[in-house]
């Protein structure tokens, strides 16, 4: 989704003194019949591509009811990751989309369109943004003779904002934003827009939550500032202002209704889930490779739980660092990726341990482990040396063991320890010893790096096993309700027994229970319960169809009303 922030123009601001009549009479199109036009004029910053961006620019405004659509009732209680997500979220919300690749391209888009628009609102205020005399003004104007872009304006502000009023007020915002009478108006130099936001700013404010009320009163101030300037460039940039308060209110109004409704997805998300994944298969998704996984856990079929090799397959995914995720896991892939990177890190740090504590060693330390003191000092540095490289798109962690800043970290905690004050570079034989130490624990192909691995492994599975036993039979809410909404995310601290990070341990192990239930839970019924490991799983696909069958649930309906919305 479009921000609403107005970003900084490319465009260079001159002055324009010169004004002609017709400049003048034009302006009453943006003034209204009364006011008169201002004797200087500040010239609507326009891009140096002022042609290409009326070519290029998408003729609707990046905020539409179309592109908001994705927030509209129907929509909310359909979507599928978004009911997947409120069993992990005490505060599911939408935000703008801002960031990222796809959020800055929309920037961009955005930028393009306004631009345009101020060229399409030069048009109404006459007044040139570019050297008249050049080939470039010339095209720009034969352009801007027949702006396209504001009667679709016009219908998009419209087509928003009746869903976000009551519907006894349809009938006269339709009025108001009657597109062909507004060109009209504009065209015969009779239009009021100064009048027309300040009445759509009352509007809003009557249906827009009291903590947006400056914003709206910001945008028509600044309209109005705009319209007495004849100011196309500050003009455009009211006109973005309103679009972003459109999506703001647009956005509050979905928020509520999640709110509202947070309780009925928690308890419904699972029913809603198996129809969703059952109507899938029924049109043809192949589940084949996810049963092939699943029975692939079986080494040894008899006397084993079914569940606790689904755990197995779930956490040996998680150590290993698996990449090629069944798709029945598409709503857990981002989870998933970040209990890797957790391990991962918490692996990392326990081979940093390992190391200090066979440095103590080798300085004559006769303790089984350092002070907890010094694990938690010594990490906390190494933390800081090799924060930005380490990465949840990056799988290099271990290659850090040959860094010699790391290295020269753990050296210096050991003689900390030993009391032993460094005053220039500690011994080279040290630096050696704890140089190859640390490559060894952290090299995935050493038999050190496996033991740490597996010992981790095998403590991470023992909290798994006990954390989804306590909640196997807890409703949706309850498991919710019992993990913290903003868990700390630490680095690890690895014991030089490999005893430290063990509260990051249970907190990965935590989290990762609370996935594997809430899945097993969608997923057994259809594919995991009653899979034959001996053999082909035919049962199974008769039970896809029962199920499709016997599992399905009618869709809610709601209107806005209904969950205190503002409109539809």
């Amino acid at each position: 989704m479009s921000g609403n922030t107005t970003p900084t123009s490319p465009c260079e601001q001159t002055r324009h003194r010169d004004i002609h009549q017709t400049a003048r009479r034009s302006a009453g199109a943006l003034l209204g019949p009364k006011k008169e036009a201002a004797e200087e004029m500040t010239e609507p910053q326009a891009s140096r591509d002022g042609p290409d961006c009326l070519l290029t620019a998408h003729l609707d405004p990046p905020i539409t009811k179309e592109t908001l659509s994705e927030l509209d009732l129907n929509r909310i209680i359909g979507n599928t990751q978004l009911r997947h997500d409120v069993n992990y979220e005490h505060e599911i919300m939408f935000r703008p989309n801002r960031y990222g690749e796809r959020g800055e391209q929309k920037n961009q888009e955005g930028n393009r369109y306004f631009e345009a628009l101020a060229l399409d609102f030069s048009h109404y205020i006459n007044l040139d943004s570019s050297v008249s005399t050049s080939p470039a003004q010339r095209s720009r104007s034969k352009l801007s003779n027949s702006p396209r872009r504001l009667p679709r304006m016009i219908i998009a502000v419209r087509e928003i904002v009746k869903t976000l009023v009551p519907l006894d007020k349809w009938q006269t915002i339709d009025e108001q934003f009657d597109v062909d009478l507004r060109m009209q108006e504009l065209e015969r130099g009779i239009g009021d827009i100064a009048g027309l936001i300040e009445w759509l700013g009352k509007i809003l404010l009557d249906s827009c939550s009291p903590m947006r009320d400056s914003t709206v009163k910001d945008m028509v101030v600044r309209t109005q500032r705009a319209i007495s300037a004849q100011d196309a460039q500050e003009l455009m940039h009211a006109i973005r202002d309103l679009f972003g308060v459109l999506e703001t209110m647009k956005l509050d109004v979905a928020n509520h209704q999640i709110r509202y409704l947070r309780f009925y997805l928690l308890d419904e998300s699972i029913p809603y889930e198996q129809n969703h994944m059952l109507d899938k298969i029924a049109s043809g998704w192949s589940v084949s490779h996810e049963r092939r996984w699943f029975e692939a856990g079986y080494d040894n079929p008899k006397d084993h739980d079914s569940f606790i090799m689904f755990k197995e397959s779930v956490i040996d995914m998680i150590v290993s660092s698996w990449e090629d995720f069944p798709t029945t896991f598409i709503s857990d892939i981002e989870r998933l990726h970040a209990l890797q990177h957790e391990f991962r890190l918490h692996l990392y740090g326990t081979a940093c341990g390992y190391t200090l504590t066979n440095t103590l060693h080798r300085l004559g330390w006769t303790r089984e482990e350092p002070p907890t003191w010094a694990r938690i000092e010594c990490m906390r540095r190494i933390w800081d040396v090799v924060a930005a490289t380490t990465t949840q798109q990056e799988d290099h962690h271990f290659s850090l063991g040959a860094r010699q800043d790391v290295v020269l970290e753990i050296v210096r905690s050991a003689y900390k320890v030993r009391h032993l004050h460094l005053t220039k570079l500690p011994d080279n034989e040290i630096l050696s010893f704890a140089k190859g130490y640390l490559y060894e624990a952290t090299n995935t192909h050493t038999p050190l790096h496996q033991m740490i691995r597996e010992r981790l492994r095998n403590a991470l599975l023992d909290i798994v096993h006990a954390e989804a036993r306590d909640i196997f039979n807890m409703s949706p809410l309850e498991m919710l309700n019992r993990y913290d909404p903003n868990p700390e995310r630490a680095p690890a601290v690895g014991g030089g027994g490999g005893g430290g990070g063990q509260s990051l341990l249970t907190g990965i192990a935590r989290r990762a229970a609370h996935l594997l239930v809430l899945h097993w839970r969608v997923w057994a019924p259809i594919l995991y319960n009653g899979v034959d490991p001996a053999g082909p799983s035919k049962e199974i696909v008769s039970a896809e169809k029962e199920m499709a069958e016997r599992v399905r649930r009618p869709t809610m309906s709601a209107s806005a009303e209904d969950v205190g919305g503002c409109g539809g």
